[in-house]
C-alpha cells in the first residue's frame, strides 16, 4: 500500500507533504477532496482539515509536521533532518517557531481583514511584522542556497509553501489567506538571496 494523503486544492500544508515525498522520491496516492464538502475527511479523521494521511499499516494521521515525520521514516534517504544532534535541534527550533510564532501575523492579518470594518492601524502593525521576517529570511540565504545550509532541508521544506507567495502563485488560487501573503509578502524589487531561493525550490520535484 502506498502513503494515501487527502487534500484539497492550493492547500500550504499539502504542499509540504508533496515536497518533502517529491524529494524523496516516495509514492503518494492523492485523494482529492471538495473545500466545501469535508465530510468524508471527518469520517475518516475526526476533523476537517488537511493534510490527511493513511500510512502503509493503515494509521491515520493529521497534522503536517507529524505527517512530515512519517515520511521521513517511510523514506530515510535523502534526510530532512539534520544527523548532528546540534543541528537537528536548531531545525526542530526553527520548524516550531515558523509553525507557532510565524504564522501568527497572517492568520490575524486574514481575520483582521475580514471583519466588516477593519482596523487600519492594526492592519498596518501585523503587516510589518510579517514583512519584518523577510530581511532574517535574505540573511539566513545570503551565504547559504538553503535556509539552514547548503542542502534542502526540514526547515525549507515547512517554510517555502508559504514564502512562495512572496514571489509566485497560481492566478486561480483565491483562498483569502494566500491573497495576504500575495499582497503583505510581496518582494517587489528586494531580497535578492530570498527570490532566488523561492525559484530554486519551486524547481523540485513534487510527489
Amino acid at each position: 500500500m502506498d502513503l494515501r494523503v487527502h487534500r484539497i486544492p492550493f492547500s500550504t500544508n499539502v504542499e509540504r507533504i508533496a515536497l518533502a515525498a517529491g524529494i524523496k522520491g516516495l509514492a503518494v496516492t492523492w485523494v482529492d477532496h471538495d473545500a466545501a464538502d469535508r465530510a468524508a475527511l471527518r469520517a475518516l479523521s475526526g476533523q476537517e482539515l488537511v493534510p490527511v494521511a493513511e500510512l502503509p499499516d493503515g494509521t491515520v494521521v493529521t497534522d503536517s509536521p507529524e505527517i512530515l515525520r512519517q515520511i521521513e521514516l517511510l523514506a530515510p534517504e535523502p534526510p530532512l533532518w539534520p544527523a548532528d544532534p546540534a543541528e537537528r535541534a536548531r531545525a526542530e527550533i526553527f520548524v516550531a517557531w515558523f509553525n507557532r510564532v510565524w504564522k501568527l501575523a497572517p492568520n490575524a492579518l486574514e481575520a483582521e481583514l475580514a471583519r466588516a470594518a477593519p482596523d487600519a492601524e492594526r492592519v498596518t502593525a501585523l503587516t510589518a511584522e510579517l514583512r519584518g521576517t523577510l530581511s532574517w529570511f535574505e540573511d539566513l540565504l545570503r551565504d547559504h542556497d538553503h535556509l539552514l545550509g547548503d542542502r534542502v532541508g526540514i526547515a525549507d521544506v515547512v517554510a517555502f509553501p508559504f514564502l512562495r507567495y512572496a514571489l509566485l502563485h497560481d492566478p486561480a488560487d483565491d483562498e483569502p489567506f494566500h491573497r495576504v501573503l500575495i499582497e503583505r509578502l510581496a518582494l517587489r524589487d528586494g531580497f535578492p538571496a530570498l527570490a532566488a531561493w523561492i525559484r530554486r525550490m519551486d524547481r523540485l520535484p513534487r510527489a
